[in-house]
């Protein structure tokens, strides 16, 4: 019986020949990605770094296991609460007291993005991070999960975790998308068929030909919103696009490993493509997952364009193309927050900007902003290019979040209800 891509990554990381679905491995970590926040203390707790010089200390240490495979983002720029302020402080004090990596202000952004686009991920690595959404990286052919404060620890001190090989579930894509489809569509697509829970402590395995037609900003979207289906990771097999790409933002060799004819999986889907319409997701879970048309003349009193799920490059050309010559509802709130300082460049040399301004929209800086940030009153609606809906996530539990492309979020702010941007092309 042969393994999946995420079994081989699996297996590699804990020096063994091949895993099997329930083996427990020590596997060895390539990159740990780390945030901000996780460095701020909570209530009388020490914190990431405090716990980790006592955790090093015990075993005759002071130095992390490997600084140079440790990335730390600052998510938020400006910090805006003294605890972010805190956590800033010693995220920038471990970087340089261990000597790891940082990125802050002009190089940074949101932390999933900048370590693509700096070329922290590559196929066949064996990625944590202390972020749910870490299984992002999946998109480039890597394993990739996130961890808990206490598995960061430990991956800090000795660069290997304890791993459970998961079941895997594919989705054999096939066909082509049509207008205004993109990776966020086919992964709420998903969510609905298999539901909020339907990927717990799983894989998911993105391939089939249809995958040619799905970028690589895409292919990120889809692997990020893995956890909101609970599962472990998510994966993109490498194709000539991958590579291409790695090559781009990345310097040195890698592992371009595939899954066998006769992998095992618990379940399997088949995906055509030319058959899915733009989605949305009402309150309160992405699996709550439906065509745009069935929300038509919902009102909304605001739209965001932002979070590391839907605010790159592509999702900023997308919503340019619906605002081009257009203004947002008056009354209606518009924030566009690009998920990098590279997008935000990339969006100001192609005019994506100066449309934005044109159409009465905000921009912000790139940071995780309003993901995680009260922006609604009680009542308000708001729809979202991000990942989650849950009540209370983006306001009080009387306000609603629904999720969609950044299009389709463009096009509900032009109207002042949620809209089919195909409409409006």
């Amino acid at each position: 019986m042969g393994m999946t891509i995420t079994e081989k990554i699996i297996a590699r990381a804990a020096g063994k020949e091949r895993v099997k679905v329930g083996d427990f491995v020590n596997a060895g970590v390539d990159k740990l990605y780390i945030k901000d926040l996780r460095f701020s203390k909570k209530e009388d707790a020490k914190g990431l770094y405090g716990v980790l010089l006592e955790v090093l200390q015990s075993m005759g240490t002071d130095r992390v296991w490997d600084a140079k495979r440790i990335i730390t983002n600052l998510d938020e720029q400006p910090a805006r609460t003294d605890r972010r302020a805190e956590g800033q402080d010693m995220a920038r004090k471990f970087a340089r007291e261990q000597q790891s990596i940082l990125y802050e202000g002009a190089e940074g952004g949101i932390g999933h993005n900048v370590m693509v686009e700096h070329g922290h991920v590559k196929p066949g690595e064996f990625i944590v991070g202390a972020d749910s959404h870490t299984c992002t990286y999946g998109a480039l052919g890597s394993f990739a999960t996130g961890i808990g404060f206490t598995e960061t620890i430990g991956v800090l001190a000795t660069g290997k975790i304890w791993l459970k090989v998961p079941p895997a579930i594919r989705f054999e894509l096939t066909g082509k998308p049509g207008p205004c489809v993109v990776g966020k569509d086919i992964v709420l697509w998903a969510a609905g068929k298999i539901g909020y829970e339907g990927a717990i402590n799983r894989t998911l395995e993105y391939t089939g030909p249809g995958i040619n037609e799905v970028s690589i900003e895409s292919r990120l979207t889809l692997c990020n919103m893995a956890v909101e289906m609970i599962a472990v990771n998510a994966i993109v097999p490498p194709d000539d696009r991958t590579v291409a790409y790695v090559r781009e933002v990345s310097e040195g060799g890698f592992d371009i490993l595939q899954s066998d004819p006769d992998a095992q999986y618990e379940q399997a889907y088949t995906v055509d493509l030319s058959k899915i319409e733009p989605q949305v997701a009402a309150p309160e879970y992405p699996a709550n997952a439906h065509p745009v048309g069935d929300f038509r003349g919902m009102k909304i009193h605001q739209g965001f364009i932002g979070t590391c799920t839907n605010a790159r490059i592509e999702d900023l050309r997308m919503a340019a193309d619906i605002l081009r010559g257009r203004k947002v509802q008056p009354g209606i709130r518009l924030i566009i927050t690009p998920a990098s300082f590279e997008a935000h460049r990339l969006a100001e040399k192609e005019g994506l900007l100066e449309i934005f301004r044109q159409a009465d929209a905000t921009v912000t800086s790139s940071e995780c902003g309003l993901c995680v940030r009260p922006s609604l009153a009680a009542g308000e609606v708001c729809i979202s290019s991000g990942n989650r809906n849950y009540r209370g996530r983006m306001g009080p539990k009387e306000s609603s979040v629904f999720l969609s492309n950044a299009a389709t979020v463009a096009a509900s702010a032009v109207t002042g209800e949620i809209t089919d941007p195909r409409e409006l092309l």
